[in-house]
């Protein structure tokens, strides 16, 4: 099996008698273990009279088996060992995944090998678990990409699996003849089969071990080894469904043009990549490409190419663009664009090889240079990965570049011809011919003129100022990782001077060639109001935007770069390979004080912007009460609309004025982390200084924060279908004992919130606890939305089980208490996966001021000395009904165009 240079993983693939594919991995240095399961079978294979039976069957197998009957079960016991749990339904896969803490394991894996064997599928369960299935179709029912993919289902041949409704709903699941939970086992019985299924186990233990249990657990999965899956037979589109232009109107302000070009699966082209050099071709940024030339013309703000539905015989080739204002007037000259800059591809093929390898050597270094993530998400990708490659390629399938094969090249540029094109116009004032059945999506559908797809094919010539990507200057250097010098256990400030610190530290961990840098640059005039705040956001969009022709060769060699802002001014962060990393941002930084930024994109981002803030947290009133509560407790996050309304009326000359004011005075704070010895750093810090001399000097600006002094209720209405309940509990210091106390609770309570009023009482889809600190002060938050109840009612069942869980927090004995303090040690003790979430921990702290980087040894040890009595004596004080706290409630009305507040009032 082919594995990462700095992999230290151990590997053992095999195949049980029934068919199952099977990949065990040691990693002896992990914390936690994880698997994850997944099954060649999804919503294609929905019964026509039965949409939406996968994806409810999903949620069925987590209700309770033969040998763990109980529905919250196998939640409860991965929650409380200080895991995570879940899945997700696609076309043709659904996939099963958990983490947990290592001791718990093999208990887990036998819990979980029983959803595949024997789930019970109760028609009692099926009843409350049909509702959940309705909420979340409910939650989505305006989600734009849902209502657009609805579109796209309904304009395919209408006997190819895909044109199903893929999520279900209490109309196609209701009970018939049957009970569901028939069909459902029935469902189970067919496509559940071991043959069809790949299971990813990795933990500390040695392979032996795990493959004796996955043998034990197994190998009673029913299945076949030699009945492979029945191919789909139906092609995607018929010939009357392409040479088509769908026009789509969005629920929130959207304007889009889709270019797709239909495929047969690809799945065989992935050791060449062939599909995907193209879409790097056509998606090329740098100057000539064809983003350039279209943003140049003021017609689009984005683009991207190669995305699009696919699956075992289709694949949609897409060529997708943001279009501005004037772009939506342009698109048919757009697409003649798009086939003068594919003709260039075909008119300088003898240039592409060497392109190739500038890609085949980035996803080599890449492939090297990989950087554990976490190991839930690993594992779930990877038993994807399990159905698609051969063995060998499990782990290297997605870097696999092998060489630029001509002839599969040629087949794949045949396929990018106008007469194999779908149109997709995704628009406001769409004159609607037809509404997308579930969703209400209004669409039209035109014919595309013959003649205009002949015009098309007959163009011979790209456009003079059109180029094909470059060799990237970014690759001239060698990838080297540098000895260590001394391992150092923490970040060294080693330059500190009024108004500007520097932190170092060489990774010793890790051992990859990358590394990250930091710059926070805080300015008064970043939070003189809330114009300011806003005009902050805008240029960090615009500078983004202004800079990306010029460093996008870059980001194809592996480096990032982001200018973001936070409470208090804006922050650079880069990083990726560290070869060259140092040079980019000595080029940012200067580009941050002289890039040029045209009034045209200053117009187009402004309107953007504020119509992004406009439409924020639309119809999720949980995230609407979000919002609130934010800006209620941070005073420099102000909410969305009051950044629109603060914007919508500044001028490019008030801009100009806030930039040149907000880099006059400055206090920087800047880390640099990985691949570099301290040489690099000293020198780099050098140009670093240059860059800010001729500001002056500031002191940090600390976030300001409200307390929570008394009981407050929020009372709304909000344009939208659903209620909403948002109650928030700060922690009334700042001490890590109170900070550990709230973990604590929250880990005791947030499953069994979700248990309660999710699953049994069914109050809606959004349900949750969680811990939530804001600028570092702790808090607990609970929330709940609801298509059905109103915020009272649900009010009312939060206070009931609030009421009853305090009455029956006594029974938690003192085993209990172990377990779930061990659960929440494996969490916070967990250490850092990577490189990148060990640079995110370390600036934090910088951030925090947190110089002696022991916060999570300080939360240990406090957590270590929590008591059963301390945690119960705090969960009554929490949750007296006197304790100081906020409480939202929002009311559905959706009719009104924006929200008002009702009231806002002490109880």
């Amino acid at each position: 099996m082919n594995i990462s240079r700095n992999d230290n993983r151990a590997y053992r693939a095999l195949t049980l008698d029934n068919g199952l594919k099977v990949l065990l991995v040691q990693d002896k240095d992990a914390t936690k273990a994880a698997a994850s399961m997944a099954v060649n079978a999804g919503h294609f294979d929905d019964p026509v009279d039965r949409q939406g039976l996968a994806h409810f069957l999903e949620h069925m197998l987590f209700l309770g088996t033969d040998q763990f009957p109980d529905s919250g079960s196998f939640n409860n016991f991965v929650s409380h060992a200080g895991g995570n749990t879940n899945a997700w339904t696609g076309t043709e896969h659904t996939c099963y995944f958990f983490d947990i803490n290592n001791q718990e394991f093999e208990h887990a894996l036998k819990q979980f090998s029983r959803f595949f064997i024997a789930p019970l599928l109760n028609a009692a369960e099926t009843e409350k678990e049909r509702n959940a299935i309705e909420a979340e179709f409910k939650l989505k029912i305006k989600d734009d990409g849902r209502r657009i993919y609805q579109v796209h289902k309904e304009t395919v041949n209408p006997a190819h699996p895909f044109a199903k409704f893929s999520v279900g709903n209490l109309q196609t699941l209701a009970d018939r003849e049957r009970c569901i939970s028939d069909e459902l086992r029935d469902f189970f019985k067919q496509f559940y089969q071991a043959q069809y299924m790949t299971l990813v186990i990795c933990a500390n233990e040695d392979l032996d071990t795990l493959q004796a249990w996955t043998k034990q657990y197994f190998t009673a999965v029913c299945g076949n080894a030699k009945q492979p899956k029945p191919a789909i037979s139906a092609p995607l589109y018929r010939a009357q469904d392409l040479g088509k232009l769908l026009h789509i109107e969005p629920h929130k302000h959207m304007q889009k043009l889709i270019v797709s070009f239909a495929m047969p699966n690809i799945d065989d082209f992935y050791r060449h990549k062939t599909v995907s050099f193209i879409a790097h071709l056509l998606g090329y940024e740098g100057a000539g490409s064809l983003y350039s030339i279209l943003k140049q013309q003021g017609w689009i703000n984005a683009l991207s190419a190669g995305g699009g539905i696919n699956g075992s015989n289709f694949k949609d080739f897409n060529i997708s663009m943001a279009l501005t204002d004037e772009g939506i007037e342009y698109f048919e000259d757009i697409i003649e664009m798009i086939f003068e800059y594919i003709c260039l591809i075909n008119n300088n093929i003898e240039q592409l090889p060497r392109l190739y390898q500038d890609k085949k050597k980035l996803l080599q270094i890449a492939f090297d240079n990989q950087e554990q993530s976490r190991l839930i998400d690993w594992v779930s990708n990877l038993s994807i990965n399990m159905q698609h490659y051969d063995q060998p390629n499990y782990l290297q399938g997605d870097y696999l570049m092998e060489g630029f094969k001509h002839a599969t090249h040629e087949m794949a540029m045949q396929w990018l011809k106008p007469h194999n094109m779908r149109l997709v116009l995704i628009h406001p004032g769409v004159e609607p011919q037809h509404k997308a059945a579930w969703y209400n999506t209004p669409y039209k559908v035109e014919k595309i003129s013959t003649s205009w797809l002949d015009a098309l094919s007959n163009i011979n010539k790209p456009l003079n100022e059109m180029r094909l990507p470059v060799v990237n200057p970014y690759l001239t250097k060698d990838v080297e990782l540098f000895d260590i010098i001394e391992p150092q256990t923490k970040p060294e400030l080693i330059v500190t001077e009024p108004g500007f610190d520097f932190w170092f530290k060489q990774d010793n961990t890790f051992r990859v060639a990358k590394g990250h840098f930091y710059l926070a640059m805080d300015s008064d005039f970043a939070i003189k109001d809330v114009k300011h705040m806003a005009l902050t956001r805008l240029f960090s969009d615009l500078f983004m935007d202004s800079v990306s022709e010029q460093f996008y060769p870059a980001e194809l060699a592996g480096l990032s770069y982001h200018l973001t802002s936070h409470q208090g001014g804006l922050t650079l962060h880069t990083a990726g390979l560290s070869s060259s990393q140092l040079e980019l941002v000595d080029e940012l930084i200067d580009a941050l004080f002289n890039v040029e930024i045209c009034s045209k994109r200053f117009a187009e981002y402004k309107k953007q912007l504020v119509r992004h803030w406009r439409n924020s947290n639309q119809n999720k009133p949980v995230g609407e009460l979000f919002s609130m509560l934010g800006a209620k407790i941070m005073p420099w996050n102000p909410q969305p609309d009051e950044l629109a309304d603060a914007l919508k009326n500044t001028c490019f000359q008030q801009f100009n004025e806030f930039r040149q004011d907000f880099f006059k005075a400055l206090h920087v704070e800047s880390f640099l982390h990985g691949n570099w010895q301290q040489a690099d750093a000293i020198s780099f810090q050098k140009k670093v200084a240059a860059h800010l001399k001729s500001a002056a000097v500031i002191a940090d600006l600390t976030r300001p924060l409200f307390e929570i002094n008394k009981v407050t209720r929020f009372e709304l209405t909000l344009p939208c279908n659903d209620h909403a309940m948002l109650i928030y509990y700060q922690a009334q210091t700042d001490c890590v004992s109170e900070k550990v106390k709230m973990m604590a609770l929250n880990h005791l309570i947030n499953q069994d919130y979700f248990n309660e009023l999710r699953t049994t009482q069914q109050l809606g889809y959004l349900v949750g606890a969680g811990y939530a600190p804001f600028n570092t002060r702790a808090g607990i938050v609970f929330y709940v939305q609801s298509p059905k109840f109103e915020a009272k009612t649900i009010l009312q069942r939060h206070n009931n089980f609030i009421h009853n869980y305090l009455t029956n927090i006594d029974n938690l004995t003192p085993q209990d208490w172990l377990q779930q303090k061990h659960g929440l040690t494996t969490h916070i003790a967990e250490a850092d996966k990577n490189l990148r979430l060990r640079s995110q921990r370390l600036w934090l702290a910088i951030g925090n001021r947190d110089h002696e980087f022991h916060m999570q040894q300080r939360l240990l040890d406090a957590l270590n000395a929590l008591t059963l009595a301390d945690i119960k004596a705090y969960a009554l004080s929490l949750f007296n009904e006197n304790r100081p706290r906020y409480e939202f409630l929002s009311s559905a009305k959706p009719n009104k165009a924006h929200n008002q507040a009702l009231c806002s009032h002490s109880l």
